[in-house]
């Protein structure tokens, strides 16, 4: 993967675009894109060939397919385009302050970790998951950090 691909995938604060559910250009859009594309024709065949039992099977797969689209067409560009919309955080600073550092990542900055990643802002978790990814950022470098974190899901710790 080039420097600017991993540039669009790995935001500024560490985090990756790349799985995340508001990102035009991620994983999540382009497989729901595919999967739509897969089904094409499906919802007309369950209306055409679902027996009255099972007419809530077409109910359920409708739901789906809403669903479906609306990851297929998230919002956002990612901050690095100025594009972050519907998945930032309010008040983020930090595309900004790498750019002002000439740095790509707060982990590339001789200043990190700075207090200016607080709670006023940020929430606990968030912060952490910054300061984390940049440590490994400053240790390995973004190549290395991307390769060993690219096929993670976004919200694991959450689950």
């Amino acid at each position: 993967m080039d420097k600017n691909e991993i540039l669009n995938a790995v935001a500024p604060c560490s985090m990756f675009c790349k799985t995340c559910t508001g990102c035009k250009y991620g994983d999540i859009s382009k497989l729901s894109k595919e999967l739509l594309r897969l089904l094409e024709g499906h919802k007309e065949f369950l209306d055409k060939n679902l027996t009255k039992d099972y007419r809530h099977k077409l109910d359920e797969y409708i739901i789906f397919e809403k669903k479906l689209k609306k990851f297929s067409n998230p919002k956002c560009n990612g901050c690095r385009t100025g594009g972050a919309n519907g998945c930032s955080i309010k008040g983020c600073f930090i595309n900004e302050c790498v750019k002002e550092h000439n740095v790509n990542y707060c982990g590339e900055c001789s200043l990190f970790p700075c207090d200016k990643v607080n709670k006023k802002i940020f929430s606990e978790n968030i912060i952490n998951k910054w300061l984390e990814g940049n440590k490994i950022i400053k240790e390995i470098g973004i190549d290395k950090y991307y390769e060993e974190r690219k096929d993670i899901p976004h919200y694991i710790e959450y689950k």
